[in-house]
């Protein structure tokens, strides 16, 4: 990589791991959010949407804009935007106005992802390798929020993950202006201006197919993610340790998320060299198993497959984002992108309440059940994807 490539690919990543923190910040805190705001985790749940949906539903105009004005100026607006509301929760007393904000803070957030992608598709030439880098520390931010505001929670005030994460956010949009904001051209860097044209090559129907998976797996994140800690906290026993369950479930989610790192990096490290639709399809069926041997609650072997459903759950992130860039033209990407994150993280954040409803009814472990048929259901669909694959190739 050159110069240039690296100082995106550096505001790509900490941006990556930045607003994965802002999205996680809240489910560690859940035990003691139950009693500040004498509710229920059904509620808490709603907050969760609130803030997951302004997420992916901004991602739509963000994947348009992303084309037309440039993915570094969203990028930081999302820092910006981000940061300053995070530090503006210092004040707030009811769940209400925290659900409120926190809203606000993912409609900001939802710029990034579909003008991240969008810059490394257009800016760096090794796009396999910039998406699993770039994969890495959004798996990394996702990993280490957990245990961090768990921690940071418990020993502070539940407010100060917030604030502290804001202060990041803004130090990191200065930085994201030192970027020129045409530092990429139109039609990127090793694209031909087929690919920006031909747009009689698009195939609808596994557009159609790769989205509803994608769909499918965003419920799965959002509900796992949400009630992972306070699983673990409740499941998990570790007498050698004197913390609460609150710092408990964060430090185990922690360590069983940082695999998420290791299968993105794999994955980018292969989507270059190797079949993305058989790497997809394999990512997702083993997703599923680990998911299910999650919902016995078994204290050690629930860590353990909580690591492998993190390593192969977090591997279909970088082979999504280059399927996309193989299934659409270069003037397309940024929507494509934006209607992809729209669906993981709009969409998909219709699990959070959901799976607060079932946590409330039937224990936390039937949140792990529906998750696994939601990962059933995405199997099915990259099955089709490599099927057909396969026979454009035969044919």
């Amino acid at each position: 990589m050159n110069r240039e490539e690296r100082k995106i690919l550096g505001l790509t990543t900490s941006s990556h791991s930045l607003v994965h923190v802002y999205e996680g910040v809240l489910p560690p805190l859940i035990p003691l959010l139950v009693g500040v705001f004498d509710t229920d985790y059904f509620h808490l749940g709603i907050v969760v949407t609130v803030f997951s949906y302004a997420f992916g539903l901004g991602s739509l105009p963000a994947g348009y804009l992303s084309d037309r004005v440039g993915p570094r100026r969203l990028i930081t607006l999302y820092l910006f935007g981000a940061g300053f509301l995070s530090v503006c929760i210092l004040p707030v007393g009811s769940l209400w106005t925290y659900g409120i904000i926190m809203g606000l803070i993912g409609l900001f957030c939802s710029t990034f992802h579909p003008a991240s992608n969008t810059l490394i598709s257009h800016g760096i030439r090794e796009k396999g390798r910039a998406f699993g880098i770039n994969g890495i520390a959004g798996s990394l931010g996702v990993a280490i929020v957990p245990a961090l505001s768990a921690w940071i929670g418990s020993a502070m005030v539940w407010k100060a993950p917030h604030i502290i994460f804001g202060l990041v956010g803004i130090g990191i949009g200065f930085f994201s202006m030192t970027i020129p904001r045409r530092s990429v051209k139109k039609g990127g860097i090793g694209v031909s201006k087929d690919s920006e044209t031909d747009v009689r090559k698009i195939s609808y129907f596994n557009l159609i197919v790769f989205f509803t998976s994608a769909a499918a797996l965003g419920l799965t994140y959002k509900g796992i993610m949400t009630f992972l800690p306070a699983y673990m906290g409740q499941n998990v026993q570790l007498s050698f340790f004197k913390l609460d369950a609150v710092a408990i479930g964060g430090t185990i989610a922690t360590i069983a998320l940082l695999s998420g790192a290791a299968g993105q990096y794999f994955a980018g490290r292969l989507v270059d060299s190797y079949k993305p639709e058989k790497l997809y399809f394999g990512a997702v069926v083993f997703g599923t198993i680990f998911v299910f041997l999650m919902a016995q609650r078994l204290n050690i072997f629930l860590v353990v497959s909580a690591v492998l459903y993190s390593f192969f759950y977090f591997s279909t992130q970088p082979i999504q984002n280059f399927l996309l860039t193989r299934y659409l033209p270069e003037s397309r990407q940024g929507t494509g992108f934006g209607i992809h994150f729209f669906l993981t993280f709009g969409v998909g954040s219709t699990a959070a309440a959901v799976c607060g409803y079932l946590a409330d009814h039937f224990g936390l472990e039937s949140v792990f059940y529906a998750m696994g048929v939601c990962f059933i259901v995405s199997s099915c669909l990259a099955w089709v994807l490599l099927l057909r694959s396969k026979r454009v190739k035969s044919g």
